[in-house]
């Protein structure tokens, strides 16, 4: 372990994360990290399913076209 009084330096930034993360709703992401695994898992299925229901119905529209 170092003695010295000197602070760690920090890693450099990588700028490709840097442009991406200007555009992140981090408030999205505190309010999805106050609810529980199983409330997230919840959440993700009902997104899939929801997911699932947009694309039959693009195909059922491109069936009738």
């Amino acid at each position: 372990m170092s003695t010295s009084n000197e602070l760690p330096v920090p890693p450099p930034k990588d700028p490709v994360i840097e442009v991406l993360m200007k555009d992140v709703d981090r408030t999205l992401l505190r309010e999805n990290l106050k609810l529980t695994p199983d409330e997230r898992a919840r959440r993700l299925v009902k997104l899939l399913e929801a997911a699932e229901e947009f694309a039959r119905a693009g195909r059922n529209l491109e069936n009738t076209s």
